[in-house]
């Protein structure tokens, strides 16, 4: 991006935009970009035995942290993570952010992620995203229906290290999955990365996108 833009990333739980587009966004806000994110829901959820794997007050308090780290604003509508479906009212709360900040950028999960809340977040977004001139998605996971195969890139190789540290702050969750994570992140970075000739990168599939 060269002149100043607006960025809005429309997520459906706290570390999803760290996972997905956490170096990206170390990128723009250096760059003077302003970066504001909605996510639907605390994030918590239950394992299969039972056990809560995350309580909803430190996902969100993790989420404002990380959010402050990185330069971006967040705001979270706090609903019940597993559960979300797509309704107008959820539609409407993204088109008002979009009427409040006029982003140029919207930012969304790839909607072939396998997790539904972040299919559902996508079409969501989708749904919304008539009057935004750039719309970007990402890949969250690495269980998908299909091959994610972007065609929009962002140089990440002075963020990387942003990137890792913000997942960092989501303690738990890191402790339960930063190796695979780290691993998972690392690959694809590296090889993205390659596509563009430099160290790392970001991938994005670009659904619309305003060159400027």
């Amino acid at each position: 991006m060269t002149k100043k833009q607006s960025v809005l990333c429309i997520l459906a739980h706290p570390d999803d935009l760290e996972l997905m587009a956490g170096g990206s966004v170390a990128r723009w806000v250096k760059e003077g970009h302003r970066v504001h994110a909605l996510t639907f829901t605390t994030g918590v959820w239950t394992a299969p035995d039972g056990t809560v794997m995350r309580r909803p007050d430190e996902a969100i308090a993790e989420e404002k942290k990380a959010a402050a780290y990185l330069g971006y604003t967040v705001e979270n509508l706090r609903y019940p993570a597993m559960d979300l479906a797509y309704e107008d009212a959820h539609v409407l709360a993204v088109l008002a952010r979009i009427g409040d900040l006029m982003p140029d950028v919207l930012l969304f999960p790839w909607e072939r992620d396998i997790h539904h809340d972040h299919e559902v977040v996508s079409r969501i977004a989708l749904s919304a995203s008539r009057r935004v001139p750039t719309l970007l998605s990402g890949q969250i996971n690495y269980y998908l229906r299909d091959f994610f195969t972007p065609n929009v890139f962002v140089d990440i190789s002075d963020t990387w290290e942003e990137k890792i540290e913000s997942l960092k702050i989501y303690a738990g969750q890191w402790e339960r999955a930063g190796t695979d994570w780290y691993g998972y992140l690392d690959n694809t970075s590296r090889y993205y990365g390659k596509m563009i000739g430099v160290e790392r990168a970001e991938g994005f599939v670009s659904r619309k996108l305003e060159l400027r």
